[in-house]
């Protein structure tokens, strides 16, 4: 009973502050994005404080749900070293309730240990090194060289049981930063442009002066603009000095902030360049890259693909995956993972092998293939011409889903600033219901949703059918974007990257819910359907081991998907007469989509409380809450949306449980 008891304590125990220690390079802060964004999401909101090596506090300080930095200085160390320990332990001393350490160096660990009473570190494998690190932290795990380093930032989450996806995220983009950029690229003449970045923190990680320049002639024949980037520190003012002259080349190195380059690769087509931050930010936004990587250890560096969800697994001289595309020497000795040959941080021998024709080869078939030029035609006048609408269908007497599509825009317009080109669509059988909200109602005749239900025989062919719907009716044109939510989703974070995500190309579901052949849950599909010739629409369909389910309580898509959602109801229709289940919409809408475009998750931005229990809980708490408030204007709604907790608290949960096995066993 003492036993359950403390166990007990320690499940109510609420972490509210952690404290997160990083004490390496600007990438490893950067890569720690995603370990933060979760962390913060599953602790509801807590405070997360973060200890860094000094050089590394400009990226740390664009790491979105920080509140406060504190930071080592290793020129400090060597002026008064017990001085600075001394002010360091004592600002961090027994103040947090959990500490995370991603470095494994002694000095790390002992500050993890020295913030909280509960701690997990990152050890040497080494055991005879590490061993005291294995005793007196309350966990760790073993730092993996051969791991990239999001995977192991991402370890803790294992240790404490955090659900998880392998996504490296980047910060959110002030849009300032992105106006403000926009206006330089206006004043330049610069409209598509691809980045070349040359420079690195170390010189061994250069590119010779030749090859670049040999590289910048290539790129400029081909009318794109490219646009040199870099900082104002030794080794970026030095290739600043020696860049040619060249046409559609433009040198903005030193011209940017930190801040104002992600707004600048975030509006650019690729990057093309070094195994440096920047490349890291890129990969981050999902942007086409072309890496060159000298004698860097790939496993732990090579730019993470978020399309594919893993980095590359071998050296070899050209290799490709997801929006990859990596350089590397064919020499025997890469990737030695030395600081240049010899390991004095000097030359590398390996970057001298690799052809400036070969990059450009690569990039230039990339460019000419469609779904390239689909992007080119995305240009920055154009992007801010394009429509961006949320759609929310809603119908039926309960008046939970009703409560609930307006808490999910209500949290939604909390992210939205004025010149947001959203647009918030309810497509529903009550208009009523939504007047005096800011969104625009379309209304479901009876007749409509008599026929998109099949009678009420399947309701949950109306998501795919108004859809459609909304598409033709709203008159898109090619460039513009719709995001469809289910009415159990709300946002404690912006969902508008996820427009980010929608591609000619590419459509973002929920989640990818795996296999058919693999997941036991989905057995009726192959019992249904494996070896048998479906015909649709003049079409035949046939169950492959490749078949997969996307959650679809989040659909995103452009104009040009508009026929594969006939086709997908075409095939849905064929499905409902012979599979007993009622995931065949989004399976059928899965299934068509991956003929002829990507699906990619968007389950990191939104929040969700689609099951029974949780819903049975949110119903009752977003009742009070429009009864309570509906009097008030719609900003002080929102603003009061951010504070409801819909999270069951854990005398709710085990009483729900109560019953669940009460009603097992009756």
């Amino acid at each position: 009973m003492y036993f359950l008891a403390l166990l007990f304590i320690e499940i109510l125990k609420k972490i509210k502050k952690i404290l997160i220690v990083i004490q390496r390079s600007n990438g490893d802060v950067f890569l720690s994005q995603s370990l933060i964004s979760s962390i913060y999401k599953h602790y509801n909101s807590p405070q997360i404080d973060l200890l860094v090596n000094d050089d590394t506090l400009q990226i740390a300080k664009l790491m979105q749900f920080i509140n406060y930095i504190h930071t080592f200085s290793y020129k400090k160390k060597q002026e008064a070293q017990w001085t600075q320990e001394k002010t360091l332990v004592k600002s961090i001393y027994r103040k947090y309730d959990l500490s995370i350490n991603l470095t494994s160096s002694d000095r790390s660990v002992i500050y993890s240990l020295l913030a909280s009473r509960k701690s997990i570190t990152a050890i040497d494998e080494n055991i005879k090194k590490s061993w005291w690190k294995k005793i007196l932290p309350n966990d760790y795990y073993f730092f993996d060289s051969n791991k990239h380093i999001l995977l192991n930032n991402l370890e803790p989450l294992n240790l404490l049981k955090i659900p998880h996806e392998s996504i490296q995220e980047c910060p959110l983009i002030k849009k300032e930063s992105i106006t403000n950029v926009k206006k330089k690229l206006f004043k330049k003449g610069i409209n598509n442009f691809v980045i070349f970045h040359p420079s690195t923190q170390y010189e061994y990680k250069i590119y010779p002066k030749k090859l670049r320049h040999e590289l910048l002639v290539h790129l400029s024949s081909i009318g794109i603009s490219v646009l040199v980037t870099g900082s104002n520190n030794q080794i970026d003012l030095s290739i600043k000095n020696s860049l040619p002259i060249l046409p559609n080349v433009f040198d903005l190195i030193g011209e940017t902030t930190l801040e104002e380059y992600f707004a600048l690769s975030h509006l650019s087509l690729a990057y093309i360049g070094m195994d440096t931050l920047n490349m890291h930010i890129a990969a981050s936004q999902n942007k086409r890259i072309f890496a060159i990587f000298g004698p860097t250890n790939i496993n732990m560096w090579s730019p993470w693909s978020n399309t594919i969800f893993r980095s590359a697994r071998k050296d070899a001289p050209i290799q490709n995956y997801g929006n990859i595309t990596l350089f590397q020497a064919n020499l025997p000795c890469v990737a030695c993972g030395k600081a240049g040959c010899n390991d004095l941080h000097l030359h590398s021998d390996c970057l001298d092998k690799i052809k400036p024709k070969n990059i450009f080869n690569e990039f230039n078939n990339w460019l000419l293939r469609k779904d390239s030029q689909v992007q080119l035609q995305q240009s920055i006048s154009i992007e801010q011409q394009n429509r961006k609408i949320i759609l929310y269908i809603v119908y039926g007497n309960d008046e939970g889903y009703y409560d609930g599509a307006k808490y999910s825009f209500l949290t939604l317009m909390n992210w939205i600033e004025e010149k947001d080109p959203i647009e918030i669509i309810v497509l529903t059988e009550k208009p009523e219901k939504f007047i005096g909200y800011p969104v625009k109602t379309l209304l479901i005749e009876a007749h409509q949703k008599k026929e998109w239900s099949l009678s009420g025989a399947y309701e949950f062919r109306i998501k795919n059918r108004g859809l459609a719907y909304v598409m033709n009716k709203m008159k898109l044109n090619s460039h513009d974007k719709i995001l469809f939510f289910d009415t159990d989703t709300y946002f404690h974070k912006s969902p508008f990257p996820l427009f980010e995500l929608i591609k000619f190309n590419q459509a973002v579901f929920y989640l990818n819910e795996g296999l058919i052949y693999n997941r036991k849950r989905f057995k009726v599909y192959l019992e249904s359907l494996k070896d048998q010739k479906i015909e649709y629409g003049g079409q035949c369909y046939e169950l492959s081991p490749n078949s997969e389910i996307w959650g679809s309580l989040m659909i995103g898509v452009m104009p040009n998907m508009l026929s594969s959602l006939d086709w997908a109801d075409k095939l849905m229709l064929e499905f409902f007469e012979i599979v007993p289940s009622h995931t065949i919409e989004s399976f059928s809408l899965s299934e068509i989509l991956l003929k002829k475009y990507q699906i990619v998750e968007g389950k990191r931005f939104v929040s969700l409380y689609s099951t029974r229990r949780k819903k049975e809980h949110a119903v009752q708490i977003l009742s009070k809450f429009f009864q309570e408030n509906k009097l008030l204007s719609i900003k002080d709604q929102v603003y009061l949306a951010q504070k409801i907790k819909i999270k069951r608290p854990f005398f709710t949960l085990i009483k729900q449980r109560f019953f669940k096995i009460k009603e097992y066993r009756n």
